[in-house]
């Protein structure tokens, strides 16, 4: 539905510039991986894919049959795998407030050293309701104060953060750096 435009890109190259090249990237909520894992496949890296819908990966999989993508809810996840990179991209805010909380843990127990994480968030504490397709769409974020909390308590440091990006669509976006 969402088409080849990469409007994050910036955001995707200043991610990729603080990894090694041809690192392997944990892709939480990457849906048929186009066009964002696609983007970071065509610049050397691998990617890891993790979707809780059975069609979005089955898309994965024909899209890059070559790169690992696994059916399951990133809240979940324990793959006994570290990553120098995790991308939670428009995935991360689909989860309840407490959900987001307890992804920290997983953030941290997924990523190596010195990795690079980005995520998408709201701007502000609240939960909404939009819609896709006629259907309920459920979207929370916790404040800029909690999140930033929860980054330090779990070893990460904020690299960028800008909120209502009018660069990249109005996402918020944070990019941050395991100690």
């Amino acid at each position: 539905m969402r088409g080849q435009l990469l409007y994050e890109k910036a955001w995707l190259d200043h991610f990729l510039s603080l990894i090694p090249e041809h690192s392997t990237i944990l892709d939480l909520g990457c849906s048929s991986a186009k066009p964002i894992a696609a983007y970071l496949i065509a610049q050397g890296h691998s990617v890891v894919g993790v979707d809780s819908s059975e069609v979005m990966i089955e898309m994965a999989q024909q899209n890059f049959p070559e790169q690992s993508w696994i059916q399951a809810d990133m809240r979940q996840i324990s793959l006994r795998q570290k990553f120098q990179g995790i991308l939670a991209w428009d995935s991360f805010f689909h989860l309840t407030p407490d959900d987001q909380r307890a992804m920290f843990s997983i953030f941290q127990q997924h990523s190596k050293p010195n990795a690079a994480l980005m995520f998408s968030s709201g701007s502000s504490h609240g939960e909404a309701i939009g819609e896709l397709f006629g259907d309920a769409l459920y979207h929370a974020s916790l404040s800029p104060d909690e999140y930033t909390q929860l980054l330090n308590d779990h070893d990460f440091k904020v690299v960028k953060m800008v909120a209502e990006d009018p660069d990249c669509a109005g996402h918020t976006v944070w990019l941050l750096k395991k100690n």
